[in-house]
């Protein structure tokens, strides 16, 4: 008998956001893949869950997915979680799925918190479809033709940004069209969870000489 590969989403902020399902995987699984194995202790620790841990992200995928394979075929269950959310959703995961998928063993998603669709769901926007862009390139030549052609789609557009950059993508996108209408969400399900809405320009002045904690959707 062999074992099978759980993609947990975990909360982004609220701990009150973990589903049954996700609380019953974790009891159930030998083993939980974690990108850092001290944020998922916390987690286990608030849920009363004790397991083995092994860290897993892109910077150790070829020695941890060999393992996590390894393990699968001895038939024990394995979860994967991120830090937050929705693991492979612009998070760590995406190689090791694609890994057990080619060796023929089951994936099974417990779905759960997200914050690109948080935010959409909050925005008033995406009623018509969006794409999801994840993190834009770090240059802007590469961000600027990626966002142009999402948004020729006529869609709704979402996007990660680090709090280091979000005055940048911000400026970009308002220099692209100064009336689009963006919506930016940050500590997301926390008690400062806060959404700025405007266009672009006037988002990030009021953001502007403000510290900015996490990653934000924009």
């Amino acid at each position: 008998m062999t074992g099978e590969l759980f993609v947990v989403a975990t909360p982004i902020g609220n701990l009150g956001d973990i589903t049954f399902r996700a609380v019953e995987t974790l009891k159930s699984v030998s083993l939980v893949a974690c990108e850092d194995t001290r944020r998922t202790q916390k987690l286990l620790h608030y849920l009363g869950i004790s397991k083995p841990f092994l860290r897993y992200d892109e910077h150790v995928h070829h020695r941890a997915s060999a393992e996590i394979i390894d393990r699968l075929r001895g038939g024990a269950d394995i979860a994967l979680v991120t830090d937050a959310g929705t693991p492979t959703i612009s998070d760590p995961g995406t190689r090791l799925v694609q890994d057990v998928v080619k060796e023929g063993f089951r994936v099974t998603p417990i779905p759960g918190p997200s914050s690109p669709i948080a935010v959409l769901s909050a925005s008033g926007f995406g009623g018509n479809g969006f794409i999801f862009l994840g993190f834009l390139p770090r240059k802007e030549g590469p961000a600027k033709s990626l966002l142009q052609e999402a948004l020729g789609l006529g869609r709704t557009v979402v996007v990660m940004e680090s709090p280091f950059r979000v005055h940048k993508t911000l400026g970009l996108i308002s220099k692209m069209g100064p009336e689009l209408q963006v919506v930016v969400g940050r500590e997301l399900t926390k008690l400062n969870e806060e959404f700025i809405r405007g266009r672009a320009a006037e988002v990030a002045e009021r953001l502007t000489g403000r510290t900015i904690k996490g990653e934000v959707t924009i």
